[in-house]
């Protein structure tokens, strides 16, 4: 939900990405997904919405290379759900010398009737992105002009509990999503 109450322009562009993000990674959840994959595939379409707004600039593959979009979606993907919030079963490392992987909670292949989150994010947090604004190669990758127009914005991520199963997967998750779903909400 919008904390004002309501969607800008800015903000209704980076929860439609956020929500195209958590779209792709579902599609392909099944037993034996390689977890590593299904949040590649997040920072992917990360990229893709972010180049389509103009916040990023360059070619797809090089900005993902370069893991420039760490800036905007700096956490892992999701994690195991189970007697705790945060359940056992992940294998993170969090010394990873690649930075796209350093927080992710789980590793490695999902098994038939785990219950795991998945919920992308696309953040505008000063103290994340500022380092890459003044690195040479990354901020090459960043139009900071067009970026000045989405701090405002802060951040969404959209959480849904997952059941995997051998084909594919059941959502836990009964909350309403969708910028329509939220306006009629917020509406109402």
């Amino acid at each position: 939900m919008p904390l004002g109450g309501t969607f800008y322009k800015e903000s209704e562009e980076i929860y439609t990405i956020v929500q195209s993000m958590q779209e792709a990674c579902l599609a392909v959840l099944k037993e034996d997904v390689q977890w590593e994959d299904v949040h590649v595939i997040a920072h992917e379409v990360a990229i893709e919405g972010l180049l389509k707004l103009g916040i990023l600039k360059g070619e797809k593959k090089e900005i993902l290379e370069a893991r420039t979009s760490v800036a905007f979606f700096p956490h892992g993907l999701g994690h195991y759900l189970g007697m705790d919030t945060h359940d056992t079963g992940g294998h993170p490392n969090y010394e990873d010398t690649d930075k796209m992987f350093q927080y992710l909670r789980v590793r490695g292949k999902l098994p038939e009737g785990s219950v795991i989150t998945v919920e992308p994010g696309v953040y505008f947090c000063r103290f994340i992105i500022e380092p890459y604004l003044k690195d040479e190669k990354q901020k090459g990758f960043i139009d900071e002009e067009v970026l000045g127009r989405y701090w405002d914005v802060g951040g969404v991520r959209i959480e849904d509990d997952i059941l995997i199963t051998k084909d594919g997967y059941e959502n836990l998750t009964t909350a309403p999503k969708g910028i329509d779903e939220m306006k009629k909400i917020i509406d109402s």
